[in-house]
């Protein structure tokens, strides 16, 4: 009995051990989840402040849906729709990526609406287009993409959504038309799927 006894006492520094190493391994484990997911988080907040800079309260990265708009992009991915709210009400939308075709391929797109159907901002994500060319998109080259903030399908007519080469209302840039173009549309089609299925989004 005393055996039992002693070998008890003699394991539970041991046991000890163990049990504190699972919970430190268990609190690391949380800790590390935490900031892989903040870091993933991290790109859809800064583009945020730029496409969508209105104040929120709720978890934009969260609480979000994926729609599918393969016909007019010719693509299966799905785009994500962050949704911004304030006090449980809706503020605006964050459509991210969009993807429209330029000259030399796909170009992605995160599209800011606010809730009556304005923009709020677009900025190219990735691109392939020619640098000096069609790269003038690019919010980093002009502030031509600057245009649309404001717009909206109230106060732009439809055929306005083109550039001024085309009779629209979008400053041209020279040797970037098609990129031009490929934006505009893709702009345009976003604010039209928003008209029809606000309710349906938030």
């Amino acid at each position: 009995m005393a055996t039992r006894k002693n070998l008890l006492l003699d394991t539970l520094p041991l046991l000890f051990i163990c049990f504190a190493a699972v919970l430190g391994i268990y609190a690391l484990g949380n800790y590390f989840q935490d900031t892989i997911t903040r870091n993933r988080n991290l790109p859809i907040l800064e583009i945020g402040a730029q496409v969508l800079p209105l104040e929120y309260d709720n978890d934009l990265p969260a609480d979000r849906i994926s729609i599918d708009l393969p016909t007019y992009f010719g693509t299966e991915a799905a785009t994500d729709v962050f949704r911004a709210r304030r006090g449980a009400e809706p503020v605006g939308l964050i459509f991210s990526p969009v993807r429209a075709r330029g000259y030399n391929g796909m170009m992605e797109l995160a599209i800011g609406v606010r809730y009556d159907g304005t923009l709020a901002g677009v900025r190219v994500l990735e691109h392939r287009e020619t640098p000096g060319l069609g790269d003038q998109v690019h919010q980093d080259n002009t502030p031509w993409i600057l245009g649309f903030n404001g717009r909206s399908l109230d106060n732009t007519p439809k055929d306005a959504w083109a550039v001024e080469k085309d009779g629209g209302n979008f400053d041209h840039i020279s040797g970037a038309t098609s990129s031009q173009r490929a934006v505009i549309r893709a702009v345009e089609f976003t604010l039209n799927q928003y008209r029809a299925n606000r309710d349906t989004l938030y």
